[in-house]
């Protein structure tokens, strides 16, 4: 017998590790623990006449020196109407530096430029990455904003992610988008493409809702309300602001997603916004996922060819400032480029 080397058995652990928490009898366990069954499972509308406008954000580092980085953000919203797109719209790519300063100063200033007010929490630049998503989430609000105010009575606008704050300073500002679209009468709900959610012993929520449906013979568009109780705590409870839907809004659709909609949001607004987002879901590239996202997504994405040009125009502006192309590989170059020479 061949002896399994320690990459071997990381695959054994790893192997392990997805069996544990994907057990064959997931769908029973999730089933008496939560109580849910075939009544629980709500058959989304399609008589949605108003308008969808979804947001979505983008972020990339495009210079790193090891202690600081320039990182690129921009967002977007994609709005839908009768089923044809009415409107899109773009923010420019806004660059930031991040470091080598603790506390990140481009936080403050896009803060104040989209919200006109300073965050009561620090940014801070440990993780150029991390903050780089900050930056970008603080982008996508300012646009959410501006819908909530313009949108009509009874459309929705859709965000992609959750209604959760990632970053303490973004609390009060979720909390005036709920007040803006509660007052005006805009439904609102937040989309994940991938979820965290756990409930029992780290069981993952969605595949359990969903294989549920499948064992009760649901083939429609379907959304589930998931009782508090059955969720395991998250890290930061008081930033959660939604109630927790999951959701396969095509019945061709591969996969559920989770939903998140306003707590305060009473029947009639949770069946219209379901009607919404099944109306919006049968693009035959992705089935079941709403077409307005998917379009937002596209239009904000940070490409690599995006990114390389946003270098070279710093390049340029380095070269116009009268320095050389040796000092910008001394700050900026990777020696992973030179690896890949060879």
């Amino acid at each position: 017998m061949r002896e399994v080397d320690a990459y071997g058995k990381g695959i054994y652990r790893i192997l392990e590790r997805i069996i544990a928490y994907s057990p064959k009898n997931l769908v029973d366990l999730f089933s008496a623990e939560s109580g849910l069954g075939p009544a629980s499972y709500a058959a989304c509308g399609t008589g949605f006449e108003g308008s969808i406008a979804a947001v979505d954000g983008s972020n990339a580092i495009v210079l790193d020196a090891g202690s600081y980085a320039v990182a690129a953000v921009r967002a977007g919203e994609s709005t839908f109407r009768e089923g044809t797109r009415l409107h899109r719209g773009i923010t420019s790519p806004c660059l930031a530096a991040i470091g080598p300063e603790r506390k990140c100063e481009e936080f403050v200033k896009l803060y104040r430029r989209c919200f006109q007010t300073i965050p009561e929490t620090p940014l801070y630049s440990d993780d150029p990455v991390q903050a780089s998503a900050v930056l970008r989430d603080t982008l996508e609000y300012s646009v959410a904003r501006r819908l909530a105010d313009t949108l009509d009575a009874g459309d929705l606008l859709l965000l992609d992610g959750a209604l959760t704050a990632s970053h303490a300073s973004h609390q009060p500002v979720i909390l005036d988008l709920l007040k803006r679209c509660r007052r005006r009468g805009v439904l609102l709900a937040a989309v994940t493409k991938r979820s965290s959610v756990t409930w029992g012993n780290g069981y993952p929520l969605v595949p359990a809702a969903a294989g549920l449906a499948d064992r009760c013979g649901i083939d429609h568009p379907w959304y589930v309300g998931i009782p508090d109780s059955l969720l395991e705590a998250p890290r930061f409870k008081e930033w959660q602001q939604g109630a927790i839907f999951v959701a396969r809004l095509h019945p061709r659709a591969c996969r559920a997603f989770k939903v998140e909609l306003p707590r305060y949001a009473q029947p009639e607004a949770i069946e219209r916004t379901f009607a919404a987002l099944a109306r919006y879901s049968d693009d035959g590239r992705i089935a079941g996922y709403p077409v307005p996202l998917m379009e937002a997504h596209r239009l904000v994405k940070i490409d690599r060819d995006l990114v390389e040009q946003m270098r070279q125009d710093l390049i340029g502006a380095m070269s116009g400032a009268g320095m050389r192309i040796e000092d910008y590989l001394t700050m900026f170059g990777d020696i992973h480029d030179e690896f890949e020479r060879y």
